[in-house]
């Protein structure tokens, strides 16, 4: 990691929030990345949130819509380098999308802990194992990590 180097962060507890409590949506987006307030909403609408949500207190939102505006934030921040942990807990399906959209148009790497096998497949091109002091590389997503290790033998 060098020294321009700039990491994101998202942990499934949503700690990046506790702060912003009593705050909507719209007043963090617009904390971190200053815009007019027209394209802070359509930015947020991208993370499938209603119009009608933008101007509640965080504190209002579940646990999945926090875990979209946790993930519009880490987005605004413009990392090159991004954490997932357990990006997809707490996600319905159209907001998992909304995720692995966000992710195509990445322009950095990833590291991503998941246990959800298909937002792996659509968003990973390498699978690291580490297994028993040693890591081991595989190329391609989980499937292709599943097909590797049923081929390899001694495994």
């Amino acid at each position: 990691i060098g020294p321009s180097t700039q990491i994101g962060y998202y942990s499934q507890e949503h700690e990046t929030l506790q702060e912003w409590l009593d705050r909507t949506p719209l007043d963090r987006v617009r904390d971190v990345r200053p815009m007019p307030e027209g394209e802070a909403v359509a930015f947020l609408l991208k993370f499938q949130f209603r119009y009608e949500q933008l101007r509640l207190p965080i504190r209002a939102l579940s646990g999945g819509e926090r875990s979209r505006l946790q993930l519009a934030v880490l987005m605004q921040e413009r990392p090159n380098l991004l954490l997932l942990d357990e990006p997809t807990n707490n996600l319905d399906i159209p907001s998992t999308e909304a995720l692995e959209n966000a992710l195509e148009d990445f322009n950095g790497a990833l590291l991503t802990i998941s246990h959800d096998r298909y937002f792996l497949d659509r968003t990973v091109d390498r699978v690291i194992e580490l297994k028993e002091g040693t890591m081991t590389s595989f190329p391609g997503g989980y499937t292709d990590y599943l097909k590797a290790l049923a081929s390899a033998p001694n495994r």
